[in-house]
């Protein structure tokens, strides 16, 4: 990895391209349109998402699930049995652990607003954000298109974010996360806390998130989207045009955040990432450029050759996934 920094920007690049990552390349380009997306869940006719955590991170991780309103929610937090666990050797003192804050995260999965959350988020979100004993992450499982959209399902999320601070402790932290449609949902929450009255988060994730429902440079979209195996350019913006379903301006910085205010990013710490063989990576130029400019502070790794969203692949074993999910952590922490 190499990292070069530009005024407010550091961006890191992974020019690291295995002989794993080609091959699951060379498999999504032949068979993910025809064959593999056939195996995609498709939401209920309710449009919410019933969706359990794989069986291998309830064993290593203490999952709770609730309902909020009628969306489903995950609570995930180390097990009780390893919170008091050391690392690298080092003990840990009763007093040591009073100072450490306690930190809460709200994460929104990437759906695309159509497709259910897989197996592949929790494995991500439990291995990169769940990493120390004091540590709750909060899955938002929020329901899709076209049965709901943004105007309906929006609103809810102060309120649950509301929720999360009320059940912080006096010194905790807490951040707000997510990918691809989730990454967007993020950022235009964060943009819109001071409206609601409510407290600014510690850090800001997004991974390849969906920033411009306008697509003013769909030109560069579409030529990256020769090289992108997951995504087409016409399906994703039919998509934007469910969520939105004309209850407002795509330009909104609602469902478009690139186009809202940056101001109350500044002391937030933002990290992203994108790969260069998604099409939304265009538009996320455009986002890390922009925020630089209004000098905000930004972190972002670049995958050469990485499509959508690959740390998630990091459970398939994926050499650049796991790189990707360490990175992660160190710039979060």
């Amino acid at each position: 990895m190499k990292s070069k920094e530009s005024g407010t920007l550091t961006l890191t690049t992974s020019s690291s391209h295995s002989l794993r990552a080609k091959i699951l390349y060379l498999v999504l380009r032949l068979f993910y349109s025809p064959i593999i997306s056939r195996f995609v869940k498709n939401p209920t006719d309710s449009g919410h998402q019933h969706v359990h955590p794989p069986k291998s991170v309830c064993k290593k991780f203490m999952i709770t699930k609730r309902d909020f309103y009628d969306w489903t929610v995950y609570d995930i937090s180390p097990k009780p049995t390893t919170k008091a666990k050391p690392k690298s050797g080092e003990k840990i003192q009763d007093q040591d652990v009073e100072q450490i804050p306690e930190r809460r995260m709200m994460y929104i999965p990437g759906t695309g607003f159509t497709i259910p959350t897989s197996s592949e988020h929790f494995k991500f979100i439990s291995k990169t954000f769940v990493s120390d004993f004091y540590s709750t992450v909060t899955v938002v499982l929020h329901p899709l298109t076209p049965k709901h959209t943004v105007s309906s399902v929006y609103p809810k999320f102060f309120e649950l974010y509301s929720q999360l601070l009320d059940s912080l402790s006096p010194n905790g932290e807490i951040d707000i996360g997510g990918d691809s449609s989730g990454g967007g949902i993020s950022l235009s929450i964060v943009q819109h806390l001071n409206s609601h009255g409510l407290r600014l988060p510690n850090r800001l994730f997004l991974m390849a998130p969906s920033v411009d429902f306008v697509q003013p440079k769909a030109s560069d979209m579409k030529k990256v989207s020769d090289l992108d195996p997951l995504q087409r350019v016409d399906q994703s913006h039919a998509d934007h045009l469910k969520w939105v379903n004309g209850e407002m301006s795509m330009s909104d910085p609602i469902v478009s955040p690139i186009r809202g205010d940056f101001h109350c990013l500044k002391g937030i710490k933002v990290v992203g990432l994108v790969g260069t063989y998604d099409i939304l990576e265009p538009d996320c130029v455009r986002l890390r450029e922009k925020m630089r400019d209004e000098g905000i502070e930004v972190e972002w790794l670049v995958g050469e050759k990485m499509v959508h969203c690959w740390p998630l692949m990091q459970a398939y074993l994926l050499p650049e996934g796991k790189e990707a999910v360490g990175w992660i952590r160190k710039r979060l922490k």
